[in-house]
This record gives structure tokens, sequence and C-alpha cells, in this order.
């Protein structure tokens, strides 16, 4: 797979797409645009109330463009002078308020980039849908026609940094130019969740550059819809052939188990040669070590990831190089492992050992490359291990509280809070809530939870978010103290849970004490896009300060208005608050002084 920074890029030769120089971090050499609407810029910033609000500052890096509503045109479009066929387009994008703009590919298939922060239903004309196609001899209200709305509405608030990732699959010709296949859009992944897969598109969107379908067509960026940028935009072309197997031997011993054993010491009771990677030449499905040798054969220098499944001990080795070390795993347990590797001819080795009766054998190995997709290296049938149970989902079609373990990684370290809650929103947005500390320590979008892990068998206690989350910090929410370190936990904090109420909404109210004084702590949807948190201290013998916001950067956007984490989400006081923006912890920190013993601010994302 040949990852080419916009800015890696210079001219096509037909097909493939050389890296000779950067575009699109610090110029436009590989792009048209007639109106001058795009620019490379240094930084740019959007505010989320403001309507078309884009303004930027010098440098590289980003990719801007500024355009006024009202005008529209092809001119206002960024079109590359090269073409491509099967790519990943993988770039983070800001959005101004009320904007609407779209990346075409093949300059024919639109992908949907729009505000659409809050909508309960998403269409085909909001963030990462598939534009509709379109056919002026219909009749009104016909006209349109085979829009892919997206699965859920991944939007975040516009002036964020957004992430989306397109897997595109042009079409495909014969030699005289007959289509054989359709379009597809692979996947497209917004914001870390699954918006599409396998689309088949019956043809061009609307709007699109050429009426006629092509196996090659330009990238091209909707310029004339309102203001937006760009960053970190990765190409992956697909041109490549695919990795390949030859040569596969096996050799399997079904001595008595022994873990420490060396493969290559262990007796053989069977030798033979195989077309595809498979266990399937085993005489009994438990009580055996095998290897398997293949000749690994890759076209391209470059990185190439492996993916494997395989039960209990297994491994896999190129070159004598372990790429993947040897565990326990089950059979839908997935590993991975890349190695760089010249073009050539390659030692491939797997090893697989299992002498636990209840789990039934299974081998499956994928590769990826420089110029290729992933691409399976087993046989089919190889594949089918133990199936995994159904998900046990727990939606919040009303609003729902629900007490799990969650693990949670802070600064690189992962732990489990034990006295976590749940709580789940119709409006498609979460928290978890640390009981021990007072602390809201993350939030997602989308679906609730997936209790498996905690209801399944035995289970261990523990559930996972159905949505990409966005990281808080789980330290004490309050302190007593500017001077000090803030209070990683509970300690001389005199802190004591007291539980939590519902209100007549079944949205829960918080209760604990902490240096002396009392705390109710309630946290809301507001507007059915984001959460309103209000805390209300009563006994207060001392000054209090809260911790509203941490992360590397904290960034000041309008009165009362502040970005974090690279504008990764929003917090929003009232105007009178006293606030006190510092550096701490691992970046910067915002705090509140409880003067009044009131606090209320909003959590947007």
């Amino acid at each position: 797979m040949k990852k080419i920074r916009f800015g890696v890029l210079l001219c096509l030769i037909p097909s493939f797409l050389i890296a000779q120089k950067q575009i699109l971090e610090n110029s436009l050499d590989s792009f048209t645009n007639e109106a001058g609407n795009w620019e490379i810029v240094g930084g740019v910033t959007a505010h989320p109330f403001k309507d078309n609000d884009l303004k930027t500052s010098p440098g590289t890096g980003i990719l801007a463009n500024i355009h006024e509503h009202g005008t529209y045109g092809g001119k206002y479009e960024l079109v590359s002078t090269f073409k491509h066929g099967d790519i990943d387009l993988e770039f983070d994008y800001m959005i101004a308020k009320g904007s609407n703009s779209g990346i075409y590919m093949q300059g024919n298939y639109e992908i949907q980039l729009y505000d659409s922060w809050g909508k309960k239903t998403a269409k085909y004309s909001d963030a990462g849908g598939i534009y509709e196609r379109w056919d002026e001899s219909k009749p009104e209200g016909q006209k349109g026609y085979e829009g892919y709305a997206p699965r859920v509405n991944a939007a975040k608030a516009p002036g964020l940094w957004q992430h989306m990732k397109i897997s595109f699959q042009a079409p495909r010709f014969d030699a005289n130019g007959k289509k054989l296949e359709n379009a597809k859009i692979l996947s497209i992944h917004l914001n870390g969740q699954l918006l599409h897969e396998n689309v088949e598109l019956s043809g061009v969107t609307r709007g699109a550059l050429t009426e006629k379908e092509v196996a090659e067509g330009p990238l091209r960026f909707q310029g004339d819809h309102g203001s937006l940028a760009f960053r970190n935009i990765i190409l992956s072309n697909f041109d490549q052939k695919p990795a390949s197997l030859s040569n596969s031997t096996y050799s399997v011993s079904y001595a008595p188990y022994d873990p420490a054993a060396d493969p290559s010491k262990l007796p053989v009771d069977a030798t033979g040669e195989l077309k595809e990677l498979t266990w399937e030449f085993l005489k009994q499905p438990n009580e055996y070590a095998y290897t398997i040798k293949s000749k690994l054969t890759v076209e391209n220098d470059g990185t190439y990831k492996f993916t494997q499944f395989s039960s209990s001990n297994n491994w896999l080795k190129i070159d004598g190089k372990e790429v993947i070390g040897n565990r326990y795993t089950g059979p839908n347990d997935e590993r991975t492992g890349s190695i760089e590797l010249k073009a050539g001819v390659h030692d491939l080795e797997v090893y697989s050992a299992k002498y636990d009766a209840w789990m039934p054998p299974a081998l499956g190995l994928f590769v990826s490359g420089p110029g290729f997709r992933m691409q399976p290296l087993h046989a089919a049938s190889s594949m089918i291990g133990s199936q995994p149970n159904d998900p046990i989902i727990v939606e919040a079609k009303t609003n729902t509280n629900l007490r799990s373990f969650m693990d949670f990684t802070e600064n690189g370290v992962k732990r489990r809070i034990v006295h976590n809650i749940n709580v789940g929103f119709p409006e498609n947005i979460h928290f978890s809530y640390d009981l021990d500390k007072g602390a809201l320590f993350q939030a997602w979008r989308g679906g609730f939870l997936n209790t498996t892990p905690m209801w399944d068998s035995r289970g261990d206690g523990s559930s996972r978010p159905l949505g990409p989350i966005t990281s808080f910090s789980d330290e004490m929410f309050i302190s007593n103290s500017l001077t000090k370190a803030w209070p990683k936990d509970s300690t001389g904090t005199e802190y004591m849970p007291h539980g939590y109420t519902l209100d007549n909404e079944d949205v829960p109210t918080f209760h604990y004490s902490i240096y002396g004084a009392k705390v109710k702590d309630k946290i809301s949807v507001a507007e059915g896009k984001y959460f309103i948190r209000k805390v209300d201290l009563t006994n207060m013998g001392k000054a209090l300060y809260a911790k509203i916001a941490g992360g590397q950067t904290i960034e000041k956007i309008d009165n009362g208005l502040y970005a974090v984490n690279n504008r990764q989400w929003y917090v929003k006081t009232n105007p009178d608050a006293t606030l006190i923006l510092r550096n701490g912890g691992q970046g910067q920190e915002l705090i509140a002084m409880l003067n009044s013993g009131t606090l209320e601010y909003q959590i947007m994302y």
C-alpha cells in the first residue's frame, strides 16, 4: 500500500502515483483551482456558533478553502492533475458552521462533508453520506435516487477536527471499454465509526465531472458551498500485485503437551504439501503441534502487515524473524504484526499447538502491503473455528443508567474503574462517571454499551462503549488547592460518595461530600447534541476549585469558550465564571473557581 501524504506526489504515470514532491501540505502544484479560493496555511480556527466562520494563519501543513455562501460553480473546486483507480483516502477535516462540501472519487462519486452536528437522523446529504444519483428526465420528486445515508450521525461540532477514511474500488472495464463491475465504496469511517460497508454504485452521483464512468479519474474537492480545511491527507493507491504463497509444506507432532517444547525438536508424526494454508491436514482436532513452511513472494520493497487467527499457542516468522510472537489465543482473536521486506522470495513459517479440547482448530493469515489491500493467504474453510456468541447489546432508547467496570486509558496507562456508572441517552450521546472521584471521565456518540464481557458466560464485570471515545480525565473533579498538584485520588480530600438520585426522566444527580462540602452533580443533554453539567455545593467552609478540562492544549476561542486537545472537544462556561488556564499535569488545565457554590458549563464534542 503506497501511503502518500498529499504532499508526496508529483505527477501521474498512468495507473500509479510516484512519491516525489509534497503537495497540499506545502503547495497546490498537482491540483487546479481557477478561482483561487484554496490555499496552504499553517493554522485554522472556526467558531462553533458563527456561520461559515473560518480564519487562517500563515504557514504550511493545512489545506484551507475560504468561500462565502451564495456563489457556486466548478471554478471553485480543487481538482487533481493526476488520476486514480482503487484508493484509500484518509484525512482530518474541520468544517465551519453551516458549511457543505464533498470529495469526489475519480471526480464522479461524491462523499458528503457537511455540518451535521446534533442531527438525530442522518441523510445521504449529511457528513459521510454517499450523495444521490440524478436523472433530469424523471418527474419532479423522483429525479434524485440511490443516495446512501450513513448508519449513524458521527459528526462532531463545527470547528473541531474530524477524521474520515474512505476505501474506494474503481469500476472495472474490459479491453473494449464495456463495464464489467460497478464502482464500490468498500467502507467509510468517520470519527472511528463505520458508516458504510460494501456499497455498490450503479453510476456517477449528481454533479459528476463526467457522465460516463471511467477506470481512472481525478480527485476532486468541492469548494463552492462554504469554508472548511483539511490536514494529514494520506492517499493509499492500490495498483500492485499482492503477495502470494507457494511451496507450502507441513509437519505435525501429536506428542504429549509440553508448553516449553521447541517445535523444531518435537517428533514428526506426519508431513505433506499444501496448496493453501490450512489446519485441515490434521488427523485429530486437539493435542497437536504443527509447523507450516512456505515461500512468500512480494513484488515491492516496503512494509507488509500480517493479521493472524489461530487456536491456542501460535506464532508467525518470516526469514527467521518473529513477526507475531508466541501467545495463547482463541480462534476469533485477531493478532497483527508488520515487517519491512525487500522485493523477492522470503521464508514464511507458521506454528500452532493446541491442547484444549473445548477450542476448535482454526487458521487464518491475511497480508497487506505496498500497492495492495489485505488479502487472505489461507483456505476459506480454515477460518471456520468457533463462532463468537451474539453480542449482548444495551441500547439507550430511553435515559438509561447501568453500573459496570470500565477499562480506561489515561496518559498511556490502562486501568479498570470499578465504581463506574454509564449513563445513556436516546440522543445517542453517552458518558461514564467514576463514583469514587466525582469524575466525568469519558463520553461517546453512537450506540450505548456492549455488555458481552459482563454477562456472557461467567463474565468479568466490564462493558464497552459502542462508539469512539472522547476521553477527559479520571482525576478528582474538585480540589482545595491551586498550589499543589491536582489530586489523582481521594486521599486527603475527605471524599465520601452518597449515591445518586433520578429525576422524572431518569437522569441521575450524583451526591458526595468533599473537603466538608456537600456536592450535587448533574449531567444532562441539551438540544440533543451536547452535555450541560451543573454542580451545586453547600457547606463550603473554604475556597474550592473544579478542573473542567485538561489536555495537551487548551485554546481560548471566545469569552468562556475553549477548545481542548488540539480541537478535539469544547468546553463552554457562563460569561461570569472565574477561570484559570494554567500549565499542569500532562499539558494544560482549565480550572473554575467555585466562588458562589454553583458551576454550570457545557461539553461539546
